[in-house]
Formats: C-alpha cells, structure tokens, sequence
C-alpha cells in the first residue's frame, strides 16, 4: 500500500522545483525585458540627437552654397530705401531679379518675399577697397551672374545725376566685393534736362510743375493709339484729361483766407479719434479739426499735405493749422465746448475741410493677389478686356488632358474705350499717386495696414483700404488722415519699410506731372520748400508751438525720393520698346 502522506509530500515537492524554475525564468524576461527597452531609448535618443546636430549643419551648408550662387538674394536685393530714425540699421527693398528675355516679366515682389528675408536696408556707399553687399547693391535694379559664379556685372540707378551706370563686381574668400570702375550707359531725357534747368531761385518756386511739363514736352514722346501709356512708363492724355480735377492751390488759399475770418458756433463729436471734432461755423459751413496731445502728429498732418501741394497732387483736402486761443474770434464762442472735449488752451490742431459725398475705397484688382503690379502690359491686358478673372479649373485641366482656350480681346481693334474701362484707368491713375505718396511719407494708416495684416487675415486685401474714401459724384480718390507721415512712420521704418516699399517695387505706370515735381525738388531742397510754405501759411503764435520739420526727417524724404525715382528709371529700362 502506499503512504498517501509519502505520495503527497513527494509531490509537493516537485511543485515547488516546478514553480522556482519558472520564477527563475520570468525573472530572467523581465530583466531582458528592461534592458531592451532600456537599449531602445537609448537608441532612439541617439538618432534624434544626430538629427538634431547634423542634420541642421547639412541645412546651413546648404543655404551658405546657396546664398554664394543666388544674385538675387538678400545680399543683392537693396536698391536705396528709408533710414529708420531709431536705429542705425537701414535698408531698402529688394527689387527682385529682372532679366531681359523677350515678353517675359520680371519677378515682382510678393508678401511671401517679406518673410525670412533681411534685404529691406538702407545703405550709404563707402570709400573702401573691399565693400560689403548691401554697399556694393545699393539703387541696383539689374545683375547678370558670370560663369565663375563669383563676379557680376551690376546696373544701378544714380540719383544724383539720374543716369544708369554698368560696374563688375568680385567676390572675395572673405565674403566682401571688390567694386571695379562704373561705367555710364544713359544720359537724363531732355525733359528731365528742361525740368532741372527751367527754374532760378529768383523765381516762384510754388507754381505748379504741371504747367512746366505741359509746355516742355520731350520731342520723343510716344503716345498709344488709345491715349492711355505715354512713354512706357506714364499715364496718357486720354487718361489725363478724364481724371477728377480735386483740390487745387487756388481752394486751398481760399480755405485758409476763410479761416482768417471765419467764426466757430459749436464743435461736434465726430472727425474719427476721440478728441477730434466737427467744427460747424456760423455760415453753417463744417469742418474736422485735429487735435492731439503730440504736436508730432499735427506736423505730419501738416506738412504732409504741404507736400502734397508742392507734388501737385489734389487727392488732399484743403488743411491749416490753428491754435486754441478763446480770444479769437475763430474760437470765443465755443468755450465752453472746447472745455467738455477736454481740449488745452494754446494746443495747435488743423483743420480740414468737410468733403461731402464719400464712400469706401477699395484696393483695385492688379494690387489684390500676391503676384501685384501695375505697368504697361497690365494696363493693355485691361484695355483689351484679358485681365477678367479665369474660370476655375478642373480635374481635366490640372490632368493636362486639355488645353485651355487662348483668351482673345473684347474690344475690337480701334474701338474708343468704354466707359467701364475709362473709370478703372482713372482710378489706377490715382492710385499710382496714392503710392508714390504714401511711401514719401512713409504712411502707416492706409495701404500698409491691409499689407501687415494680411499675414492674419487673406481676405483684407479685398477690404476696403484703410483712411482712403473716394467722392460719389466726382470719383476722386480723396487722402484722409496722413498725421503719421514724416515724422511718426519714418520712427518705425524698421518694422514696416519693407511694406511701404512693396507696392512701389510693383509699380511701373506714374503720372508724368508728379515724377517732374519730384525732380523739381529733388534739384530745389525739398526741405527749405516745406518750411518756406509752413512760415508763409502760419501765424507766429503757431509757430511758436509747432516747430518745422526736422531735419533728419528732410534727410529721410530725400533719401525716399531719389528711391522713387530709382523706381521710375528701372521701368524705363524694363518696358521701354516692350
């Protein structure tokens, strides 16, 4: 018989053998276990630490290659801008690479070109054997790259005596050019001759350049059949003659001689800011008065509209300052509302016109997408009615499986411009003026804030543009609200140069009568003409609390006007005979 005790006991045991081997083994898993996953993240950081390191090292190398074969980069790019009054960094706006191929556009500059980019500096040329890049490329508008990859022949525009000049540039192993001779291609047209020589300083310096240009025009001159581009590069007189007449220096001396009798019989909340107000006179005419508490913004309401008057441009309503003085007769008789708006005795503000009939304005169609320019070929597309917009494509067509119809003109040729056409030229014809203007200036509060908030917002461009209104019955594009221009936008060119100068880069179709006022300052010290024009305008009590314009933002407008003329001969040399 078997011990049942003895049997049990012996099975227990080898249980007990059973379950230690297999603890052993468990154990021994768990612990391979942990070291695998132990060598997995020591791998996996590994990888990632060389991906870290060297993969953006293979990046750089890639870019600094790069950057030594690209002529059109950022070391190329500058062509003259604004210096910023806060910082000695400068920099003007690239223009892009322009090459010279039958009926091919050149690259114009888009928003996307803004970012990452820091080719928008203003230089100064200096007298040393190797220059850096942004001194060799200043007011250059055109480089050819040389089969070597480190010499290019460089074209600029010279502001000074406004020819294009060739010179061939070497880079060297420590990245700086060695700048050889430069060598004269062009001469100044002879109207811009007659324009620099018609006028002596014993004469009136304020008469309007248009008259000067209408009677001095260049033998060579070349019109379209249809009267709408003159000379490649202008408006034409079919254009001209259709565009709103505007403000003039005759209602603007009207305007200030009756401000000199006039008397104020209450103010109103209205005019925009808070503290501005309507100002209702007694005739029951009305007008908007400026205040602020910073006499920066009242100077550039002020002098920006002077210098509007002296470029001839309309689009600005009648201004003039005024200070708050009770025992005036402008002001003694509304006392007690200048005290409810908080205004200060002895503050200066400028008072405008009220412009009756005003609607928003918006951006027109050529300055909407990213790929925005306005210049001759545009114009004709227009003209000829190519510029519709596409119908959308489909499948197909991205498939390549068929080809799209060739767009044929509308108008039949030698047919008179339709209405329709004419009021889009005229509108465009403005805006080139709105352009040329607001980067002078340097203005902060119209085109530029749909162009900063674009990066948020794609749809703004479709927005009505911002202090811009155009009158009902007349289509005049009227220029509200410049106070940031001259001395408040110069401050922040840094930030915002770039977006002042990208609409100019894109802009190769000018009124002939504001380029010819810009040379006629250019030649004339633009600042002594704006603070000869503010002393002649203003009492001593206003000039005893607004001061003239500075002279390191004269310094500025200058530097900005011989970079619209850049601009101005850089089209000339693109679209002339295109």
């Amino acid at each position: 018989m078997f011990d049942v005790r003895t049997v049990e006991a012996g099975g227990s045991c080898d249980q007990d053998r059973d379950s230690d081997t297999m603890s052993i083994t468990a154990r021994r898993r768990r612990a391979f276990q942990r070291q695998a996953c132990l060598l997995s993240v020591m791998a996996a950081f590994s990888l990632g630490l060389a991906l870290g390191v060297f993969v953006p090292l293979i990046g750089m190398s890639q870019a600094v290659t790069k950057g030594s074969t690209d002529t059109g980069g950022s070391s190329s790019g500058g062509a003259g801008g604004g210096a910023s009054i806060d910082s000695d960094e400068s920099g003007p706006l690239p223009l892009g690479r322009f090459e010279h191929l039958p009926h091919k556009l050149p690259h114009f500059p888009t928003i996307d070109d803004l970012r990452g980019k820091d080719s928008y500096n203003s230089v100064s040329f200096i007298a040393e054997e190797k220059l850096k890049a942004e001194d060799v490329f200043r007011h250059a508008f055109h480089i050819d790259q040389r089969d070597d990859k480190d010499t290019m022949v460089i074209k600029k525009f010279d502001p000074e005596d406004r020819s294009i000049k060739e010179y061939t540039v070497r880079r060297t192993a420590d990245g700086l050019f060695h700048k050889g001779p430069e060598k004269k291609l062009s001469q100044p047209s002879i109207i811009e001759q007659i324009l620099s020589s018609g006028k002596t300083e014993g004469e009136n310096q304020d008469e309007p350049i248009i008259d000067i240009v209408n009677q001095n025009y260049d033998q060579h001159d070349s019109e379209d059949p249809d009267g709408v581009i003159l000379n490649d590069i202008y408006w034409g007189s079919t254009v001209e003659n259709s565009l709103p007449q505007g403000f003039g220096k005759r209602q603007t001396e009207s305007w200030t001689r009756y401000l000199q009798n006039a008397e104020v019989d209450h103010l109103e909340v209205g005019c925009g800011r808070m503290q501005n107000r309507m100002v209702v006179f007694r005739d029951g005419t009305r007008a908007c008065a400026r205040y602020r508490q910073n006499t920066d913004q009242i100077q550039g309401e002020l002098f920006s509209f002077y210098l509007g008057q002296l470029l001839n441009i309309t689009n600005l309503a009648p201004s003039a300052a005024s200070i708050i003085d009770m025992e005036t007769k402008l002001w003694s008789s509304v006392t007690d509302d200048i005290s409810n708006s908080q205004w200060k005795s002895t503050k200066p503000v400028v008072i405008t016109k009220w412009i009756g009939n005003l609607e928003p304005a918006g951006i027109p169609r050529p300055f909407q997408p990213l790929e925005r320019h306005l210049n001759k070929l545009d114009i004709k597309n227009i003209t000829e009615g190519l510029d519709l917009p596409k119908p959308p494509k489909t499948l197909l067509d991205h498939l390549g499986a068929t080809q799209p119809p060739e767009l044929q003109p509308i108008r039949p040729p030698g047919a008179p411009l339709g209405e329709p056409v004419l009021k889009r030229l005229v509108e465009l014809a403005q805006w080139s003026d709105l352009i040329v203007f607001d980067y002078l200036i340097a203005n902060l509060d119209r085109v530029v804030n749909n162009l900063y908030n674009f990066q948020w917002n794609a749809d703004i461009m479709a927005a009505p543009a911002h202090n811009l209104a155009r009158q009902s019955d007349s289509q005049l594009l009227v220029f509200l609200d410049n106070e940031s221009g001259l001395l408040h936008g110069y401050r922040l060119l840094k930030k915002y140069e770039a977006y002042h100068g990208l609409l100019l880069d894109n802009l190769c179709v000018f009124r002939r009568s504001t380029i010819a006022a810009l040379q006629h300052l250019r030649d004339n010290n633009v600042g002594r003409r704006l603070n000869e024009l503010f002393e002649r305008t203003t009492t001593a009590k206003i000039r005893d609390v607004l001061p003239p314009l500075p002279e390191k933002s004269v310094k500025i407008l200058v530097d900005r006007i011989d970079r619209v003329l850049g601009q101005v001969q850089k089209c000339r040399e693109i679209f002339s005979n295109r």
